[in-house]
């Protein structure tokens, strides 16, 4: 799969020096717990997979400052969250030249990032988080036609390319449509595959 673009793991990059400042001495887990998002997610941010939206750069920097002492250093710091900022919208842009149908990089993901979707950078190797929702919009009538075994085939392959977002929409899709049985499977191959639980369920209660 084709790598990050330049400005996107430039952001990241950045990031992973600033997080330090975050909380310092501080385990991944706790910081990103700070944030109110997953530590999955967080490590995503830090390795260029997905991009949070901009508020979450004025939590980050409200983390760091407030932790500091020194007029100097105050801000020092706040003049490298203020590139950071700068560095995410040249991130998100770059992301929107690469656009190959309707861009949706307005669309604010539930914990606070943009998920993968035509816009987004595709996952590095072994996770692959590129949408699989445009070619799946019939999911329910597709499942209809085929037999048991090959409905749970077809429901991990999904599960194995969805997003957690995608993930979260399709479960409410079936359970719309009655597919219970089909819904727990999509979900149980997710998570399965890596997929994050608690940001599918977070996504599909929401959807309920």
């Amino acid at each position: 799969m084709p790598e990050a673009t330049e400005e996107v793991q430039a952001f990241a990059n950045a990031l992973k020096r600033l997080i330090h400042h975050v909380r310092p001495g501080d385990a991944m887990a706790l910081k990103a717990k700070a944030l109110h998002i997953s530590p999955p997610l967080l490590s995503h941010w830090l390795n260029g997979r997905r991009l949070p939206r901009p508020a979450a750069i004025e939590e980050l920097s409200g983390l760091a400052l407030g932790g500091m002492t020194g007029d100097r250093d105050i801000a020092a710091l706040a003049h490298e969250f203020t590139a950071l900022a700068a560095l995410l919208q040249d991130a998100r842009r770059s992301i929107c030249r690469r656009c190959t149908g309707g861009c949706t990089c307005d669309e604010t993901g539930r914990e606070g990032d943009r998920r993968n979707s035509s816009c987004t950078p595709p996952a590095d190797k072994g996770d692959r988080r590129n949408s699989a929702a445009p070619s799946n919009l019939n999911l329910p009538a597709r499942l209809a036609t085929m037999a048991e075994a090959d409905r749970k085939t077809h429901l991990r392959d999904l599960a194995a390319a969805m997003s957690d977002g995608d993930v979260g929409i399709y479960a409410d899709i079936l359970a719309r449509a009655g597919m219970k049985t089909e819904m727990e499977v999509l979900i149980r191959s997710a998570e399965s595959a890596g997929r994050d639980s608690t940001e599918i369920a977070i996504i599909l209660g929401r959807l309920r």
